[in-house]
């Protein structure tokens, strides 16, 4: 069977198995000799021990099309990079590296600044002009307050996303009410 590692914890994969449900899953030892991690977004094959306790065991992962480093995930078709307008105060700097390692693996990037219920509309403004030419999307966000989630929810439909961004930014807030 085939399908989709959507979480990896402590050496368990838990792999989406289209029909099926989810199956958690050890990596077989041919992975360690042969220096192959399985991620987050791989493909595999797997092999189903327990069809009722929905177990199995990786044999293969397949083909990879990227591969992030920061987060560690592979064959995502998009990455939303979630910064704080305020309280964090935004790390410019550390946007910038985010974006131009998206770019790198040919990743398409989404800017989704949060918060703006606590930033006057000229800072955000401000803030978006300055990324709008370099991304596909920018966009402005409260999680408190709920703005701007269903504009979020349409860019993230059919597409494999990866969700980055500092501490404190509101990353499981978002996907909390996603």
């Amino acid at each position: 069977m085939q399908g989709k590692i959507i979480k990896g914890i402590a050496g368990f994969y838990y792999v989406h198995i289209e029909s099926c449900g989810i199956y958690e899953c050890k990596a077989k030892g041919i992975f360690r000799n042969k220096k192959i991690k399985p991620l987050v977004g791989d493909n595999v094959r797997i092999q189903v021990v327990s069809k009722e306790e929905k177990i199995g065991n990786i044999e293969e992962v397949l083909p990879r099309k990227n591969h992030l480093i920061r987060p560690e995930v592979a064959n995502v078709d998009q990455a939303v990079v979630l910064f704080a307008m305020a309280d964090p105060m935004p790390n410019l700097n550390l946007l910038d590296r985010f974006l131009v390692m998206m770019e790198r693996q040919g990743v398409e990037t989404v800017i989704c600044f949060n918060k703006s219920d606590i930033v006057s509309e000229e800072e955000a403004v401000r803030l978006m002009e300055i990324y709008e030419k370099c991304v596909n999307q920018v966009l402005s966000i409260s999680t408190k307050e709920k703005i701007g989630l269903s504009d979020l929810q349409k860019l993230l439909e059919g597409k494999t996303t990866v969700l980055a961004g500092p501490s404190g930014v509101g990353k499981s807030s978002m996907t909390h009410l996603l």
